[in-house]
This record gives structure tokens, sequence and C-alpha cells, in this order.
């Protein structure tokens, strides 16, 4: 499975945009050999951390297999913790906002439970 995060990252949040390089490369390594099924062939995200009101893109582009999301992380709650509880708060809103997405959506040959557990598993074991 091919799946890519891009980041939209105001350093002001205290967590240097380098910093998260290891998480990001880590998740997108870790998916690169797994299959899920063949309506979703690629997840797309991007991370954004900034302090303006975003509202959260989302969308099934069929034909090529492809989900794109948003995650769109609590900015004041990371910018006014210490840098492990920065850590945390991102590894738990990745998993929960991929899993109020996924849920919105139904795929005909994804298994998208067995995805949002590994992704899970991946984002609470990568060291960064």
């Amino acid at each position: 499975m091919d799946v890519r995060i891009a980041m939209e990252w105001d350093e002001q949040v205290g967590i240097s945009l380098s910093k998260m390089y290891p998480l990001r490369e880590g998740i997108e390594h870790s998916f690169r050999n797994r299959n899920y099924g063949q309506s979703v062939l690629a997840v797309w995200i991007v991370m954004i951390a900034r302090g303006n009101d975003f509202k959260q893109r989302k969308r099934f582009k069929k034909n090529e297999g492809r989900f794109e999301y948003d995650i769109l992380l609590d900015y004041f709650l990371i910018k006014n913790v210490s840098i492990e509880e920065k850590k945390a708060v991102i590894r738990r809103q990745i998993v929960e906002i991929s899993e109020q997405t996924f849920s919105k959506y139904k795929f005909d040959d994804f298994d998208k439970s067995v995805f949002l557990s590994d992704l899970k598993e991946v984002v609470e074991h990568i060291e960064w």
C-alpha cells in the first residue's frame, strides 16, 4: 500500500518539522508492503499543525484507488505541553482522527479495521 504523509507545520507548535520526519517516514515505510484489498491502494494524508481554523478535507478517488484526508492536530494543546506530551498527543490524534475519518466511508474491498489496527500499532511503536 502506498501511504504518503505531507505536513503543513507551524514550528511555533514547539516541535520542529525536522523532528517529525522520523514519524512520517516510519509510517510510510511500515505500510509499503501491506495490502488491505483492491478498493484502496493508496492513502495520502496531510498532517496539519497550525494555529488557524481549518476544515478537514477528505475524498476518495475511486478510479485511482486513493483515499486522501487531513489530520488536523490540536495546535494549541500541543503548543502548551512538554515535548513528551506533544508526541503523545500527536500519536493519539493521528489514530483517533484516522478512525473517525474512515468510519464515514464504506469501501467495496478494503479491510479498514485491519488497516486502522496496523496504523495504531505502527504509530505507537515508532521511535522519534
